[in-house]
């Protein structure tokens, strides 16, 4: 787990191994639903977009940033935010689908979220 208080690691370079770190967590977490795992990701993941500015304006401050080492860092670090944030978007898309089609068949509304239109029913009784 990351814990920045304690973990602190100078430089660009350590930064983003830090966000790497939290970034893998969250993968690791969104693996296993449960709500402290939920709870943790989201803290993570301000976790990330604080060590992202870190390191972001510890590179302004370094003369020469096309260090290759950390260019190959922030790139796999790039990859993995770009597929966690596909995963996530992919995960909103499912769950909001799941529940708009839950309501709809139990609740009696159209896949817009309004009351469903009533259908009048001619009953026919029989007797023999």
């Amino acid at each position: 787990m990351i814990d920045s208080g304690d973990q602190q690691q100078p430089g660009p370079a350590g930064c983003i191994r830090a966000a790497r770190a939290a970034v893998a967590e969250v993968i690791e977490r969104l693996n296993v639903p449960t709500e402290e795992n939920g709870g943790r990701c989201g803290d993570l993941l301000v976790e990330v977009e604080r060590q992202l500015q870190s390191a972001a304006g510890l590179l302004r401050q370094v003369e020469d940033p096309r260090n290759p080492g950390l260019r190959h860092d922030v790139e796999r670090l790039r990859i993995e935010i770009r597929t966690l944030a596909r995963t996530l978007a992919e995960s909103d898309r499912l769950v909001s689908g799941w529940v708009r089609r839950l309501g709809i068949r139990t609740g009696g509304y159209t896949e817009q979220g309004a009351a469903a239109p009533l259908v009048l029913i001619k009953k026919v009784n029989i007797a023999g």
